[in-house]
Protein backbone atom coordinates (compact mmCIF):
# COMPACT_ATOMS: atom_id res chain seq x y z
CA UNK A 1 0.00 0.00 0.00
CA UNK A 2 1.45 3.29 -0.78
CA UNK A 3 2.13 6.02 2.03
CA UNK A 4 1.02 8.99 1.60
CA UNK A 5 1.10 12.54 3.65
CA UNK A 6 -0.39 15.97 3.33
CA UNK A 7 0.82 19.18 5.10
CA UNK A 8 -1.16 22.13 6.74
CA UNK A 9 0.93 25.59 7.62
CA UNK A 10 0.62 28.53 7.30
CA UNK A 11 4.77 28.94 6.15
CA UNK A 12 5.39 28.09 2.44
CA UNK A 13 9.18 27.30 2.96
CA UNK A 14 8.18 24.83 5.90
CA UNK A 15 5.57 22.77 4.22
CA UNK A 16 7.76 22.96 0.73
CA UNK A 17 10.93 21.75 2.97
CA UNK A 18 9.16 19.10 5.27
CA UNK A 19 7.90 17.39 2.06
CA UNK A 20 11.05 17.77 0.22
CA UNK A 21 12.78 16.15 2.98
CA UNK A 22 10.50 13.31 3.97
CA UNK A 23 10.32 12.41 0.19
CA UNK A 24 13.84 12.05 -0.25
CA UNK A 25 14.56 10.45 3.10
CA UNK A 26 11.91 7.63 2.89
CA UNK A 27 8.97 5.82 0.56
CA UNK A 28 6.80 8.27 1.59
CA UNK A 29 4.74 10.66 -1.02
CA UNK A 30 3.18 13.96 -0.64
CA UNK A 31 -0.67 14.51 -1.70
CA UNK A 32 0.26 17.89 -1.54
CA UNK A 33 -0.51 20.72 1.05
CA UNK A 34 -2.13 23.91 2.33
CA UNK A 35 -2.10 27.49 4.39
CA UNK A 36 -5.29 27.63 5.65
CA UNK A 37 -8.72 25.52 6.40
CA UNK A 38 -10.38 26.29 3.15
CA UNK A 39 -8.13 24.78 0.95
CA UNK A 40 -7.35 21.59 3.52
CA UNK A 41 -11.28 21.04 3.06
CA UNK A 42 -11.52 21.26 -0.48
CA UNK A 43 -8.80 18.71 -1.07
CA UNK A 44 -10.00 16.45 1.55
CA UNK A 45 -13.28 16.41 0.28
CA UNK A 46 -11.62 15.40 -3.04
CA UNK A 47 -9.49 12.79 -1.52
CA UNK A 48 -12.46 11.56 0.16
CA UNK A 49 -14.67 11.38 -2.95
CA UNK A 50 -11.60 9.39 -4.76
CA UNK A 51 -11.12 7.08 -2.11
CA UNK A 52 -7.70 8.14 -1.33
CA UNK A 53 -7.26 10.13 1.68
CA UNK A 54 -3.94 10.60 2.80
CA UNK A 55 -2.32 7.63 5.16
CA UNK A 56 -1.29 10.84 7.39
CA UNK A 57 -2.00 14.27 7.61
CA UNK A 58 0.45 16.36 9.36
CA UNK A 59 -0.91 20.00 10.32
CA UNK A 60 0.52 23.01 12.51
CA UNK A 61 -1.45 24.42 15.23
CA UNK A 62 -1.03 28.01 14.56
CA UNK A 63 -2.35 29.56 12.08
CA UNK A 64 -1.88 33.40 11.50
CA UNK A 65 -1.31 33.73 14.80
CA UNK A 66 -4.36 32.04 16.00
CA UNK A 67 -4.87 28.75 18.23
CA UNK A 68 -7.43 27.36 15.01
CA UNK A 69 -5.39 24.30 14.16
CA UNK A 70 -7.52 22.91 17.75
CA UNK A 71 -10.56 23.50 16.04
CA UNK A 72 -9.36 22.36 12.16
CA UNK A 73 -8.51 18.88 14.14
CA UNK A 74 -11.56 18.61 15.64
CA UNK A 75 -13.30 19.31 12.32
CA UNK A 76 -11.06 16.75 10.36
CA UNK A 77 -11.95 13.79 12.93
CA UNK A 78 -15.72 14.25 13.32
CA UNK A 79 -15.65 14.55 9.51
CA UNK A 80 -12.96 12.37 8.46
CA UNK A 81 -12.93 9.81 11.41
CA UNK A 82 -10.75 7.21 10.16
CA UNK A 83 -7.88 10.10 8.98
CA UNK A 84 -4.98 9.60 11.25
CA UNK A 85 -3.99 13.28 12.01
CA UNK A 86 0.03 14.02 13.36
CA UNK A 87 0.50 17.57 14.68
CA UNK A 88 3.82 18.94 14.12
CA UNK A 89 3.78 22.40 16.32
CA UNK A 90 5.97 24.93 18.01
CA UNK A 91 4.63 24.29 21.19
CA UNK A 92 5.51 21.82 23.34
CA UNK A 93 3.08 22.03 26.75
CA UNK A 94 1.88 19.25 28.34
CA UNK A 95 -1.72 20.85 27.98
CA UNK A 96 -1.40 21.74 24.38
CA UNK A 97 -0.29 18.00 23.41
CA UNK A 98 -3.08 16.76 26.13
CA UNK A 99 -5.36 18.85 24.24
CA UNK A 100 -5.02 18.07 20.68
CA UNK A 101 -4.62 14.21 21.50
CA UNK A 102 -8.53 14.90 23.05
CA UNK A 103 -9.15 16.51 20.02
CA UNK A 104 -8.00 13.93 17.56
CA UNK A 105 -4.52 13.85 16.72
CA UNK A 106 -3.08 10.19 16.59
CA UNK A 107 0.34 11.78 17.31
CA UNK A 108 2.40 14.78 18.41
CA UNK A 109 5.59 16.18 17.35
CA UNK A 110 7.12 19.47 18.23
CA UNK A 111 9.80 21.01 15.47
CA UNK A 112 12.45 21.20 17.18
CA UNK A 113 12.61 17.31 17.00
CA UNK A 114 14.63 15.80 14.28
CA UNK A 115 13.47 15.21 11.48
CA UNK A 116 13.92 11.00 11.65
CA UNK A 117 11.78 11.50 14.73
CA UNK A 118 8.95 12.99 12.81
CA UNK A 119 8.75 9.92 10.00
CA UNK A 120 8.73 7.77 12.75
CA UNK A 121 6.00 8.91 14.01
CA UNK A 122 4.45 8.82 11.07
CA UNK A 123 5.20 5.47 10.84
CA UNK A 124 4.17 4.81 14.12
CA UNK A 125 0.61 6.36 13.46
CA UNK A 126 0.30 4.51 10.26
CA UNK A 127 0.80 0.83 12.23
CA UNK A 128 -2.11 2.47 14.91
CA UNK A 129 -0.25 3.78 17.86
CA UNK A 130 -0.41 6.93 19.21
CA UNK A 131 3.46 8.59 19.35
CA UNK A 132 4.40 11.75 21.24
CA UNK A 133 8.11 12.57 20.76
CA UNK A 134 9.78 11.09 23.72
CA UNK A 135 10.66 14.20 25.26
CA UNK A 136 7.69 15.04 25.64
CA UNK A 137 6.20 12.07 27.46
CA UNK A 138 7.52 12.77 31.18
CA UNK A 139 6.00 15.86 31.25
CA UNK A 140 2.67 14.57 29.69
CA UNK A 141 2.48 12.00 32.45
CA UNK A 142 3.21 14.40 35.02
CA UNK A 143 0.13 16.53 33.41
CA UNK A 144 -2.18 13.87 33.11
CA UNK A 145 -1.12 12.57 36.46
CA UNK A 146 -2.02 16.00 38.03
CA UNK A 147 -5.23 16.60 36.30
CA UNK A 148 -6.51 12.82 37.37
CA UNK A 149 -8.92 14.18 39.83
CA UNK A 150 -10.75 16.76 37.88
CA UNK A 151 -14.04 15.71 36.04
CA UNK A 152 -14.85 15.82 32.41
CA UNK A 153 -15.99 19.12 32.36
CA UNK A 154 -13.28 20.50 34.42
CA UNK A 155 -10.99 19.21 32.22
CA UNK A 156 -13.09 20.88 28.95
CA UNK A 157 -12.40 24.30 31.26
CA UNK A 158 -8.73 23.47 31.51
CA UNK A 159 -7.96 22.56 28.51
CA UNK A 160 -9.98 25.74 27.52
CA UNK A 161 -7.96 28.11 29.70
CA UNK A 162 -4.87 26.65 28.40
CA UNK A 163 -5.32 27.97 25.25
CA UNK A 164 -5.77 31.62 26.90
CA UNK A 165 -9.94 32.40 26.61
CA UNK A 166 -11.30 34.54 28.56
CA UNK A 167 -14.17 32.99 31.22
CA UNK A 168 -16.83 34.50 28.87
CA UNK A 169 -15.33 32.59 25.95
CA UNK A 170 -15.20 29.78 27.57
CA UNK A 171 -19.16 29.84 28.28
CA UNK A 172 -19.72 30.33 24.21
CA UNK A 173 -17.35 27.68 23.63
CA UNK A 174 -19.06 25.08 26.17
CA UNK A 175 -22.79 26.29 25.72
CA UNK A 176 -22.94 27.01 29.64
CA UNK A 177 -23.08 30.16 31.87
CA UNK A 178 -20.16 32.22 33.03
CA UNK A 179 -20.89 31.72 36.18
CA UNK A 180 -20.51 28.08 35.61
CA UNK A 181 -17.23 28.69 34.40
CA UNK A 182 -16.30 30.40 37.37
CA UNK A 183 -17.41 27.37 39.88
CA UNK A 184 -15.53 25.33 37.62
CA UNK A 185 -12.38 27.46 37.67
CA UNK A 186 -12.91 27.80 41.51
CA UNK A 187 -13.11 23.29 41.70
CA UNK A 188 -10.01 23.18 39.25
CA UNK A 189 -8.19 25.47 41.59
CA UNK A 190 -9.18 23.54 45.15
CA UNK A 191 -8.48 20.08 43.62
CA UNK A 192 -5.02 21.32 42.16
CA UNK A 193 -3.58 23.87 44.48
CA UNK A 194 -2.94 26.32 41.98
CA UNK A 195 -4.72 29.64 42.72
CA UNK A 196 -4.33 31.80 39.60
CA UNK A 197 -4.51 31.37 35.98
CA UNK A 198 -1.47 32.71 35.15
CA UNK A 199 0.36 29.94 37.25
CA UNK A 200 -1.75 27.14 35.74
CA UNK A 201 -0.43 28.45 31.96
CA UNK A 202 2.93 28.94 33.15
CA UNK A 203 3.07 25.01 34.16
CA UNK A 204 1.00 23.69 31.79
CA UNK A 205 0.33 25.44 28.66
Amino acid sequence: MEKTFYIIDDHEMLRLGTISYIENNSDWKSLGSANNEEKTFSDLEKFSAENNLPSILISDLNFYGKDSGFNLIKKIHTLYPQQKIVVYSMFFAPGIVQNTIENGANGYISKNASSDELILCMEKVLSGEQFIQNELQPRLEKFNSFTDALTRREREVLDLLLRHLTNDQIADSLNIKKRAVENYISSIYEKTGINDKAELIKRFG
